[in-house]
């Protein structure tokens, strides 16, 4: 009788953590890693929130560990700046979406209304962010080539309004 009373029990500790969870807060939680990385690598990485704080700083190549809430039932949005010396900086946005497979469909099955309405707004696992990678292409910051014997090429946008009248046509 022992042997039988623990499968009971056991069975309903399975049963009873599937009802107080919110099935995407057990399949993929409340923080999701974001890839970054660059060409040229090596440059700066810095992630701000919606209220303005740096949460991450690093360089590439790297992995950013983000909370994909912000609060109950709203998504965390983020700004992704990559920035190197001598490149044109690059600003992503980083912004949720809804994770309908887990949140959605899966609660219908597993989770029930607590999952719905408590545990996965409450944890951020309703959301998903994206993108889920990023590649920061980084041009160069002016048009000027130099050449090795003097000779400087540049797009006349770019000289200083005092020179302009110093060019000559070739």
């Amino acid at each position: 009788m022992g042997f039988f009373m623990n499968r009971i029990w056991g069975v309903c500790a399975v049963l009873l953590a599937l009802v107080l969870s919110g099935c995407a807060t057990i399949v993929s939680g409340g923080q999701q890693s974001i890839s970054i990385s660059s060409d040229p690598s090596e440059a700066a990485v810095k992630i701000i929130d919606s209220n303005g704080a740096v949460v991450f700083d690093s360089r590439t190549p790297t992995t950013a560990t983000l909370k994909k809430g912000q609060g109950f039932f709203k998504g965390a949005s983020y700004r992704l700046v990559v920035e190197k010396s001598g490149y044109k900086s690059q600003e992503i946005l980083l912004q949720s979406d809804m994770n309908v497979g887990w949140y959605v469909v899966g609660n219908f099955f597993f989770g029930g209304l607590i999952g719905w309405l408590i545990i996965d707004p409450s944890s951020g696992a309703m959301w998903t962010l994206s993108p889920e990678s990023v590649n920061a292409k980084l041009g160069q910051e002016t048009s000027f080539i130099h050449q090795k014997d003097g000779l400087t090429i540049v797009l006349r946008k770019d000289v200083p309004a005092g020179m302009v009248p110093l060019l000559r046509p070739l």
